[in-house]
C-alpha cells in the first residue's frame, strides 16, 4: 500500500477512535453526575466494551502495516502539520493500545467502577483503608499496564507520557525541584509579611445568584454556550470534551465567591477544547494537547486573568451591585482577599502560591508507590507527612487528605504532574502574550476580551492537538517546559502584594 492509502486508513481509525472516545466521555459525565448506585454494574460492562472496540481499531492488519510503514519515515518528512499530527497520535495510540493484552485491558477497564464506588465510599466515612486495596490493585494493574507497552523503561515515565505525550519525567523532576525551592523561598518570606488579607470579607451568598454571576462571567470571558454548558451536579468540577464544538462544563452548587474561579478554570478548559480549526476539527484533531497544556490553558484563565486587578477593576462594581454584602468592602481589600496566600489541606481551593506544593506532594507519593518505596495501605500517612512538610498544614482526616478528590479512583493515574505544568505552561504564555497585546491590562479593565480572546485562537486554540504540549509551548515562548516564567509571574504579583 502507498503512503497515500495508509494514511487514508489512518484518517479513518482516528475518526472512529474520536467518536468511541466521544462515548467514553459521554459515559463518565453521566457516572460523576447521574449514574444511579444500582446501574454501575451494567455500565462497567458497556464502558469495557468501548474500551476493547477502541483497541480493536488498533490491532487490524491494515493498522499494524500502517504503522510499520510511518515507523519508518521521519515525521519531519511530513510537510503538513495536520497529516504528521495524525500519523504521530495514530502510532502513540496504536503502541499503548496494541502492546496491552487484552484481558489486562479488559480487567482494568472492569475494575473502574468498582474503584470509584469505593473511593466514593471511603470519603463519606473519612477512611482511606476502605479505598487502599481497591488502590493497590488500580495502581497494580497500571503498572503492568505501563511495563506491557515499554518493558524496558520505568512503569511511571510511561504513565507520565501517556498523560503529557512527549514529556520527559527527568525534564519535569528538574522542573519541579526549581518550582519547588523558587516557591517555598516565596512563601517564606510571605510568612514574615505585616499584610494580612482578610478572607472573611468573602462571606458566603446566595448559591443561585452566585452561580448565575458566575457562569455569567465565564461567558463573557470567552466561553459560547452554543459549543456548551453548564451543571451543578457534581463534587469535583470537570469539563467533558464531547465534540469539536462540544465541551460541558460540570461544577458543585456554592455560594463562595471561590465559585467564579472554578466557572473561570472549566470555562478556559472548555474555549480550548472546542476553538480548533475547521481544518483541525474535519481532521477530528479537535481537543486541545492533553494534560498539562490543558491545565495551563484553564489556570492561565482562572488566576492570570481572573484574580487579576484589571478583571477586578471591571467586575468588582458588578459584584457589589449584585451582593450588598460587598458594598462596604474597599476594593483593594477584596483584591487581596482574592489573592491571600494561606496554604491549605485542598488542592483545588489552594492559592497560586502554594498549588503546586500540592501537586509536587501527589507526584512524589506516585512516583515513590511505582519505585516500590511505599506501599497503597500507607499512603494516608505519608501524604499526612509530606503535607506538614511541604505545606505546613496537617490534614484532620482522610477525606481533607488522600481522598479529596476522585482523581485516582478515576483512572488519573501518572496523571497529577499536569496540573502543576500547567502552571509553568501558563507562566509561559502569560510573558509571550504580555508582549504581544501590550493594552492588555487596558483591556481587561474594559471587560474587553477581544484581543486576547484573538491572540489565544491564532496561537493556541486552533491547533487542538495538532501539536504535544512541549512543542506548542516552544512555538509559543521557545522553550518547550520552563518554570522561570511562572515563576517570575509569582514573583511580580506577590512580593509586591505582600510587600517582601
Amino acid at each position: 500500500m502507498t503512503s497515500r492509502g495508509h494514511l487514508a486508513h489512518i484518517r479513518a481509525v482516528n475518526d472512529r477512535f474520536r467518536y468511541l472516545k466521544s462515548v467514553e466521555s459521554l459515559f463518565e459525565l453521566d457516572q460523576w453526575s447521574a449514574l444511579p448506585a444500582e446501574g454501575g454494574a451494567y455500565r462497567r460492562q458497556a464502558a469495557a466494551y468501548v474500551a476493547q472496540e477502541k483497541a480493536a481499531l488498533f490491532r487490524t492488519e491494515e493498522s499494524r502495516a500502517a504503522a510499520e510503514f510511518f515507523r519508518g519515515v521521519s515525521l519531519d518528512e511530513l510537510g503538513d502539520p495536520i497529516e504528521r499530527a495524525l500519523v504521530r497520535t495514530f502510532l502513540f495510540r496504536h503502541r499503548n493500545l496494541t502492546r496491552v493484552p487484552e484481558a489486562l485491558a479488559r480487567e482494568y477497564s472492569l475494575a473502574r467502577g468498582e474503584t470509584m464506588q469505593k473511593w466514593r465510599e471511603a470519603r463519606e466515612k473519612k477512611d482511606y483503608q476502605v479505598f487502599a486495596p481497591y488502590l493497590e490493585r488500580a495502581f497494580t494493574l497500571k503498572k503492568k499496564i505501563a511495563l506491557a507497552i515499554e518493558p524496558d523503561a520505568p512503569a511511571f515515565d510511561t504513565l507520565v507520557g501517556l498523560t503529557d505525550e512527549g514529556a520527559v519525567r527527568a525534564e519535569i523532576d528538574d522542573a519541579f525541584e526549581t518550582l519547588r525551592a523558587g516557591t517555598q523561598d516565596l512563601l517564606a518570606r510571605i510568612r514574615k509579611s505585616a499584610v494580612h488579607p482578610d478572607r472573611a470579607i468573602l462571606r458566603e451568598q446566595d448559591p443561585e445568584k452566585m452561580m448565575a454571576f458566575a457562569r455569567r462571567l465565564a461567558r463573557e470571558s470567552g466561553f459560547d454556550e452554543r459549543r456548551g454548558g453548564f451543571d451543578d451536579r457534581v463534587v469535583h468540577a470537570f469539563t467533558s470534551f464531547l465534540g469539536p464544538r462540544d465541551a460541558r462544563v460540570s461544577t458543585y452548587r456554592s455560594g463562595s465567591v471561590d465559585l467564579i474561579f472554578t466557572c473561570l478554570h472549566e470555562a478556559g478548559h472548555a474555549m480550548y477544547a472546542a476553538g480548533g480549526s475547521e481544518a483541525v476539527n474535519a481532521a477530528n484533531l479537535w481537543g486541545g494537547a492533553e494534560g498539562g497544556f490543558h491545565e495551563g490553558m484553564a489556570r492561565f484563565n482562572e488566576n492570570m486573568i481572573g484574580r487579576g486587578r484589571s478583571y477586578w477593576s471591571c467586575y468588582y462594581p458588578q459584584l457589589q451591585a449584585e451582593f450588598p454584602d460587598f458594598r462596604g468592602v474597599a476594593a483593594e481589600d477584596f483584591y487581596l482577599a482574592l489573592n491571600a496566600v494561606a496554604p491549605g489541606t485542598r488542592r483545588t481551593t489552594a492559592d497560586e502560591v502554594s498549588y503546586s506544593l500540592h501537586v509536587i506532594l501527589r507526584y512524589e507519593l506516585e512516583r515513590a508507590w511505582f519505585s516500590g518505596g511505599l506501599a497503597a495501605k500507607d499512603l494516608a500517612d505519608a501524604w499526612n507527612e509530606r503535607s506538614e512538610r511541604l505545606l505546613g498544614v496537617r490534614p484532620e482526616n482522610d477525606a481533607e487528605g488522600v481522598l479529596q478528590d476522585m482523581h485516582w479512583a478515576g483512572d488519573y493515574i501518572g496523571y497529577f504532574q499536569s496540573y502543576a505544568l500547567g502552571n509553568l505552561y501558563a507562566g509561559q504564555l502569560w510573558e509571550t502574550l504580555r508582549r504581544a497585546v501590550p493594552a492588555l491590562d487596558d483591556d481587561l479593565a474594559r471587560g474587553d476580551f477581544a484581543a486576547l480572546g484573538a491572540w489565544l485562537d491564532e496561537n493556541v486554540r486552533q491547533y487542538g492537538c495538532v501539536y504535544t504540549a512541549g512543542e506548542l509551548a516552544e512555538r509559543i515562548s521557545g522553550k518547550r517546559l520552563d518554570a522561570a516564567p511562572f515563576l517570575r509571574y509569582l514573583e511580580d504579583k506577590y512580593a509586591a502584594m505582600y510587600r517582601v
